[in-house]
């Protein structure tokens, strides 16, 4: 009686312990800062000179505005629907390169480069392979599938041209999403379950081991827990998978929706990259699983069924 009484105090402190673990091991993705749409000389330039962690610009085969034939296209740091810029993406990546180079590495940025078409992306990848050579973490971004609310006017970049390249780049992210239509006034919609096969399928028959990360509309997330969970659950076992919730200006928001997504996977599996207005609503410091305000997250839950059923063999 006596040994048992002892075994089961000890069984206390070690869940006591793996509860304190559970926590100190996950990392806030939240907590990292990002530019949008880092498109200029001027935006490169405020952004390396800021306390911003990561870089996010988009790339679109276009003119440089200081080419005054503006006869000869080239990989571009422009949105569409813009076609021009003042950088190009190889002076671009090779301001970063030099500005990582000379910084701790605790003060280096990430980069996240989205690639807004076929063309543009094929065009890159020999930049790519000159400019980069895993000396700090890159993003490999593009919408490869079409997605809600019905978007088929946004062409998606070929998934399987996007996928075979990009995975060659071993130690990049990828970052692959859908075309989404969403807004002020939409306020249904959600991930709908073949278009997360469709992105299943596709990681999986090229093969892709590459860190994923899967950038999800704000709105649209908020209403697709249950399909996000499968796409989670459906790749983890093969990739470390995270998502990364992004929203436009004015994008109307369930914002209890929202933090209840953020939660359920976990701030060590999220990264948010909204407008201001929309992060401070969220009060990401104030996490429902530490307050006691809903039950812990199934995946430790499973985890400490499998310590008290091991624990119970043990003392019987």
């Amino acid at each position: 009686m006596i040994h048992l009484t002892l075994s089961f105090k000890n069984f206390l402190w070690i869940l006591l312990f793996m509860m304190s673990m559970h926590r100190a091991r996950a990392s806030n993705l939240t907590s990292i800062t990002w530019s949008h749409a880092t498109n200029s000389q001027q935006e490169l330039t405020e952004v390396l000179d800021s306390e911003i962690n990561f870089i996010e610009a988009d790339i679109v085969y276009g003119y440089l505005l200081n080419d005054t034939s503006m006869l000869t296209q080239l990989p571009i740091m422009a949105h569409p629907p813009n076609i021009t810029s003042d950088i190009s993406l190889q002076e671009f990546l090779r301001q970063i390169w030099d500005f990582n180079s000379r910084v701790p590495k605790e003060k280096q940025k990430g980069v996240k480069l989205d690639f807004k078409s076929t063309e543009v992306f094929q065009s890159s990848l020999a930049m790519l392979n000159t400019m980069w050579n895993d000396n700090y973490e890159i993003w490999l971004n593009a919408d490869i599938y079409s997605g809600p609310v019905n978007n088929n006017s946004t062409l998606p970049v070929n998934p399987n041209i996007f996928l075979l390249e990009a995975k060659k780049f071993a130690n990049a992210t990828l970052s692959t999403g859908w075309t989404t239509r969403w807004g002020s006034d939409y306020t249904e919609g959600s991930y709908m379950r073949e278009q997360i096969d469709a992105m299943i399928n596709g990681i999986q028959i090229n093969e892709v081991k590459n860190p994923l990360t899967f950038p999800v509309r704000a709105g649209i997330a908020a209403n697709s827990i249950d399909e996000l969970s499968y796409l989670h659950d459906a790749l983890k076992n093969s990739n470390k998978v995270t998502f990364t919730i992004w929203s436009s200006v004015g994008d109307y928001v369930d914002v209890e929706g929202l933090r209840k997504m953020i939660f359920y996977f976990g701030i060590d599996k999220v990264y948010i990259d909204v407008p201001d207005a929309l992060y401070n609503q969220l009060q990401l410091d104030n996490d429902p699983y530490e307050n006691g305000a809903v039950s812990f997250k199934p995946t430790f839950v499973m985890g400490v069924l499998v310590l008290i059923a091991v624990i119970g063999h043990l003392l019987y």
